[in-house]
């Protein structure tokens, strides 16, 4: 088993951070191999972004995402610049507030409001992980808590880790929405 994934966004929207608190959880209690890179252009904060995360287990001999089995949109320059390198079939999440697609099949989720109604529009990235810990397979919440409580400072902890919630909150929403209408997951 070998699943690719790539964030993309703009600098300072927490892209980087999200992909390496995927890549340390995913690797709690899990007997995977992981691998994390990144990214940015010069501009830095604001500019275009990439990261990702290769999750094996097998040993990874090539640390590279060329088709994303898993994409993770955080705004629509990133969404155009690599949504011709994902996979048939793949598992599409965007920032739904700052992304357009016309793809049914994406998962759409309003990370920038929900930010934005917490008054920390800086938590995106914690909507979005959130969101994320409920589709990706064997990626358990308690794991990517622990990796927020230990990446943060306890002044800000509480406040990642309720973007995160919102965010899960959020997609298992979505999915119920989704069973209920009866549309492909």
């Amino acid at each position: 088993m070998r699943i690719n994934v790539r964030f993309a966004g703009a600098g300072g929207q927490g892209v980087i951070l999200a992909s390496v608190l995927l890549a340390k959880a995913y690797g709690l209690g899990e007997d995977y191999n992981i691998s994390q890179t990144q990214s940015y252009g010069p501009e830095a904060r604001g500019g275009a972004c990439k990261a990702e995360v290769v999750i094996s287990d097998d040993y990874i001999d090539y640390m590279k995402v060329d088709k994303a089995d898993v994409f993770i949109a955080f705004n629509q320059v990133g969404f155009n610049k690599y949504k011709d390198t994902i996979k048939k079939g793949a598992m599409v999440l965007i920032n739904s507030t700052l992304v357009e697609s016309d793809d049914p099949d994406h998962y759409r989720i309003p990370a920038t409001a929900i930010a934005e109604e917490m008054g920390k529009p800086f938590v995106i990235n914690m909507v979005m992980l959130g969101a994320l810990t409920k589709l990706m397979p064997k990626l358990h919440y308690p794991a990517v808590e622990e990796e927020v409580m230990d990446n943060f400072s306890a002044s800000i902890a509480g406040i990642n880790l309720m973007a995160y919630e919102k965010g899960y909150d959020e997609m298992e929403k979505e999915l119920e929405k989704r069973e209920k209408n009866n549309t492909k997951i």
